[in-house]
């Protein structure tokens, strides 16, 4: 009889000296989390492939979603799965070869600052829920209620500290001289995040409407998303204003700033929106902002925001954000 009430708990360096010289292991890359506490939902990412590889199998992306009623979505980007999942917990129906891995809870621990995970799975489901997922980068310590492998359930708890995610959008940078948002605000990135409290994570640039008279020369703006720990949020912000102020070739440079994982509809109608028309209604901008808890800044002045909020609301769809919209 298997007892699941008292795990065997382990560090990642301990699993790994546990099953070291175990060529059925094939330890993930990375595992991080990121808390949106608005909707109470965990946007979790699994680096899982050859080291600087080019993709991995979409597995995971495919049955997380179909085995769990927490996974509200799962897709693959390369060598990592992307779910957005529910916290709480469900019951899973697995079953060999048909549904094989589940997410059976989410636990936010605030006080700690951390995420617990729990997932089960037969056959390699199992091995990778109990040991390779234990091994990961960024797990704090895994909890192994069954061991996996072969006809097996087997089943772990996986402990990862806890992110939040901020999505920044700038516009108006350049002038007609010189200048580029895109590598503008990627650099500026790149001097702040350090990979452990500050990370950098995606680059996105958003195509608005071709016409628009005051455009520089490509009518882009763009948006950034970073995973960033608790009380490092402001030191962000702060250092993307002071450096967009001193570097920026324009005077209407604009920035927003949306806190969490899940953007608004709302928000992401506007972004379609600015694809397709000429907008200059500002107030009707700060009030959507403002609706949402989203701050904008009129670094050197206001008429970049509205590209700006645009990038928002297309960040979550690169491919479609840099589309042309034909009339």
């Amino acid at each position: 009889m298997v007892d699941f009430e008292t795990p065997k708990t382990y560090s990642p360096q301990q699993l790994k000296e546990l099953v070291k010289g175990k060529k059925w292991i094939f330890p993930y890359n990375e595992l991080y989390a990121m808390y949106d506490e608005k909707n109470d939902i965990i946007e979790l990412i699994e680096d899982y492939a050859p080291k600087n590889g080019l993709f991995a199998e979409g597995w995971r992306a495919f049955h997380f979603p179909r085995t769990s009623s927490l996974v509200i979505s799962g897709k693959r980007e390369g060598t990592k799965s992307i779910f957005l999942i529910k916290v709480g917990k469900t019951e899973l129906n697995l079953k060999p070869a048909f549904a094989p891995i589940g997410i059976e809870s989410v636990e936010v621990d605030k006080e700690r600052d951390e995420v617990r995970i729990m997932y089960a799975g037969y056959g390699g489901g199992g091995v990778s829920a109990c040991y390779c997922r234990g091994t990961a980068k960024g797990v704090k310590r895994v909890e192994i209620y069954q061991e996996g492998g072969g006809d097996k359930l087997g089943k772990a708890a996986i402990v990862l500290p806890l992110y939040r995610k901020i999505i920044i959008g700038v516009d108006d940078t350049d002038n007609e001289e010189e200048g580029a948002t895109y590598t503008l605000v990627h650099n500026i990135a790149e001097e702040i995040a350090d990979d452990k409290n500050i990370r950098y994570l995606t680059h996105v640039n958003a195509q608005l409407v071709p016409d628009n008279p005051n455009k520089t020369r490509n009518g882009m703006s763009t948006s950034l998303g970073f995973a960033v720990k608790k009380g490092f949020e402001e030191r962000l912000v702060e250092h993307f204003l002071v450096q967009l102020k001193k570097e920026t070739f324009s005077e209407h440079t604009g920035m927003v700033v949306f806190r969490g994982v899940v953007i608004p509809d709302e928000i992401k109608r506007l972004g379609d929106r600015f694809k397709r028309e000429f907008i200059t209604d500002m107030e009707m901008i700060k009030t959507a902002a403002k609706k949402h808890d989203i701050n904008w800044y009129a670094v050197t002045g206001e008429r970049g925001i509205i590209g700006a909020i645009a990038a928002i609301g297309l960040h979550d769809d690169p491919d479609y954000a840099a589309s042309l919209i034909e009339k």
